[in-house]
């Protein structure tokens, strides 16, 4: 076994052992019965950890030589010690993507099979009180050291916490299926044993965590002071955000100023293809048109499921003449009550577990209905269930390039994907081409008001207000939007910088003898999680020249 080998199986197991929120995300079933430290003494060590496995990247480069697995291993590592910073009390206490959504989301969601399995999820079911109160507790440790998350964010958290905390009976933490292989009597006592726990000791563990939140909450940041620049050192942790979602060492500003231009642009796009659809020439008028006709809005989860489902089959059929390589995982529409406006889950192939992606259909008329289909795109195929299922059934690539995600290269891909499914001919109108033009107007604005708030001092509502100028989103998806950079500064970035890097790739690809589509697209997918910088290098060749911001 290689350096670079034995490198990567010891830094994998690590992260398998204590990235344990990523693993709920994910289903995954390793150390189910456990759950994450998120004390400061904790973090720390595991910080350090993950920038000595940085420095030993960097160091078997030196002998191994560079390869595509040592690149992800050590960016994986310096970004993950960067996300660690202030995540207890700053992203776990968001309420657009917080802990309570993910459990919300993902708790009842793993493909248990075995007795054991039943066992070690009724553990992690013990465990949850003292996470939650654990969380609780370093709230208070860190406003006490003058860091403290957004007011409205700590209230909006404690409230949906009391909420959680006071569902009786059929509570959405217990929906958890048994495991498969337990007879008809003993899957009862099972679903028996888990109510229980939910009912006697994580509802009263809600209601402490929703009560230590709402007493911090009265001494948390202003709007008027969103960003991490208000905080101290909060200018150090916000380059070193930018960087971890990025991979890129692009200053605040000179982003800030890319978002500007993207969203200038994009007006041309809907002047030429939204004003004849809605009879309005200037672009307030286009916003207008496109935010305020009622008609052009969902009235049910059902129905956005039920599109989308559509719209993933239609993908799905053509997607052979745009790729060589595809996966054979299932992929499926749902619905959810919390969390992100969209989000997706890989599939498991050792357990059966589909790809899903979910649709947050707490107020279905907050979707568009030319919104959908490429969210669908993005979601599911061609974006990261065509992405993340071929990394996961991969025989052939280290499981640390198939699970340890990198932002500017999942979501540049993800976004790159809503622009290729227009040349795959797959939305369905003009109409829904226009929801194109709409999820790229999202990540523009991104660019523009995440450092906006996090570098150069902005409200949460200057950056509301920009977005209403500059988009045709509606005004309560632009608020849960910009709640969601607020607590999690920088990994908004990543979707359009890693889009614009990966057409830069393509535009140099196209201009080779011999280009084929269906090969280049391989080629972005051949390596799993990789930075930008090395997938350049990958499909182009060492000498193409400098990455670009």
């Amino acid at each position: 076994m290689t350096a670079t080998e034995t490198l990567a199986d010891d830094y994998l197991a690590y992260r398998q052992s204590t990235d344990l929120l990523r693993l709920m995300a994910f289903g995954e079933l390793d150390h189910l019965d456990a759950w994450e430290s998120v004390d400061s003494a904790s973090v720390a060590t595991r910080q350090e950890r993950l920038r000595e496995v940085a420095r030993a990247a960097a160091s078997v480069a030196d002998t191994d030589g560079p390869s595509a697995l040592l690149d992800t291993i050590g960016f994986t590592a310096e970004a993950g010690a960067a996300q660690l910073t202030w995540r207890t009390d700053q992203t776990l206490v968001n309420p657009a993507f917080g802990f309570h959504a993910s459990l919300v989301n993902f708790l009842g969601r793993f493909s248990l099979t075995t007795a054991d399995h039943g066992a070690a999820y009724l553990d992690k079911i013990r465990g949850l009180p003292g996470l939650l109160d654990d969380i609780g507790r370093e709230v208070h440790l860190a406003a006490a050291d003058g860091r403290v998350a957004l007011q409205r964010h700590l209230s909006a958290t404690a409230s949906a916490a009391a909420d959680l905390a006071a569902i009786d009976g059929d509570h959405p933490l217990a929906r958890q299926a048994p495991p498969t292989e337990l007879d008809a009597a003993a899957a009862e006592r099972w679903r028996a044993t888990l109510a229980a726990l939910i009912d006697d000791e994580v509802r009263p563990a809600l209601a402490r965590y929703g009560a230590a939140l709402a007493e911090v909450a009265p001494n948390g940041r202003s709007d008027d002071h969103a960003g991490f620049t208000h905080l101290p050192g909060g200018d150090e942790v916000y380059a070193s955000l930018v960087r971890a979602s990025t991979t890129l060492d692009t200053a605040p500003e000179e982003i800030h100023q890319i978002g500007l231009e993207q969203v200038a642009r994009l007006e041309d796009e809907y002047r030429a293809m939204a004003g004849p659809l809605v009879g309005a020439t200037d672009i307030d008028g286009i916003y207008r048109a496109l935010r305020d006709d009622e008609s052009m809005r969902y009235q049910s989860g059902a129905d956005i499921v039920r599109d989308a489902t559509a719209a993933l089959e239609r993908a799905a059929a053509v997607a052979p003449d745009w790729f060589h390589h595809l996966p054979t995982s299932d992929c499926l529409a749902n619905e959810t009550p919390a969390g992100a406006l969209a989000f997706y889950s890989p599939p498991d192939p050792e357990t059966g577990k589909p790809g899903r992606f979910f649709f947050n259909t707490a107020d279905p008329a907050a979707w568009a209905t030319y919104q959908l289909e490429a969210v669908t795109f993005h979601e599911s195929i061609p974006g990261h269930h065509l992405q993340l299922a071929l990394f996961v059934e991969s025989d052939e690539l280290h499981p640390v390039q198939r699970r340890l995600g990198i932002m500017a290269y999942l979501e540049g891909w993800g976004l790159y994907t809503e622009r290729l499914a227009d040349e795959m001919g797959l939305y369905s109108s003009e109409l829904a081409r226009v929801g194109m033009l709409a999820a790229d107007s999202m990540r523009a604005c991104r660019l523009v008001v995440d450092t906006g708030m996090h570098a150069l001092g902005w409200s949460r509502q200057q950056a509301v207000d920009y977005m209403r100028d500059h988009s045709p989103l509606s005004v309560g998806l632009i608020g849960g939007e910009v709640d969601r950079y607020i607590g999690m500064p920088g990994q908004a970035l990543s979707y359009m910088l890693g889009r614009l890097e990966i057409d830069r790739i393509r535009a140099e690809a196209e201009q080779r003898p011999g280009f084929d589509i269906a090969t280049f697209h391989d080629q972005l997918l051949a390596n799993g999680m990789v930075p930008l910088a090395t997938l350049r290098r990958l499909v182009l060749g060492p000498s193409t020249g400098s990455l670009q911001p």
